[in-house]
Order: structure tokens, then sequence, then C-alpha cells
């Protein structure tokens, strides 16, 4: 599975307007949210997931994302970093999946600030 961490200058701060994710929300054709520091985006149909990227809420965020899944038996550290999510600049960390998960299966992003304490968790779920 091939990872990339991506820049992308001049995004509108409005194209990254997200609900706030407490606890778990549904995936159908994709779906993404944030809680706290850690945001995911998961594109997909149904139970088949394309990708899975990882993000911070903050404008600006050192340190790493951990991607799992645990029902699909899947996990992903990104490399430590700084993160931007700030209008103009936007990083984040997409890993291909390309696979069917089970139905009912959390998809999450932890997000982990100097590399080492929590600082949230985002999650969504895969299913029909």
């Amino acid at each position: 599975m091939k990872s990339v961490l991506k820049r992308t200058l001049g995004v509108t701060a409005a194209a990254f307007t997200l609900a706030t994710v407490v606890g778990v929300t549904p995936a159908f054709a994709s779906a993404s949210g944030c809680h706290s520091s850690a945001c995911v985006k998961v594109q997909g149909s149904g139970v088949h997931v394309d990708w899975v990227q990882a993000y911070s809420a903050n404008d600006t965020f050192e340190g790493k994302f951990k991607i799992y899944a645990e029902k699909a038996n899947y996990v992903k550290w990104s490399p430590r970093t700084t993160y931007v999510n700030n209008g103009t600049q936007f990083t984040y960390y997409r890993v291909k999946v390309d696979k069917n998960w089970p139905n009912g299966t959390d998809v999450c992003v932890q997000a982990f600030l100097h590399g080492s304490s929590s600082s949230g968790t985002a999650c969504v779920t895969v299913s029909k």
C-alpha cells in the first residue's frame, strides 16, 4: 500500500468546513469528521474503501497520525511532521486501501501531538 504526504496550496477555508464528530458517523459513498486535533476522511462506496486520509483540525499540528480499522486488521502510521490546515495551505496523509472492509468497520484517525501525546480520535463507520 502506498502512502502519500501531500501539500496543496491555495485552498479556501470554506472547502474544509466539516461537521464535528463526537463518536462515530456512518460512511456511505464517503465520509469525514473531526474530533479534537484528529480528522478522518474516507473515500469509497458502501463497504469498499478507496483511501483514508488523516489531517488535523488545527491550523498547525506537529506530530503524527495513526490510521486504524480494527475489524479489518489495518494499522498505518504517518510520518511525524508539521501538518497545516490554515485556509491557504493544507497538509494531509493519505493511504490507498482499494478493498472491501467488513460492514460496520470503524475507520479511525488518532492524532499524536509531538509524536507521543494523544490529542483526539475521529472515526467514521463503513457500512452498506
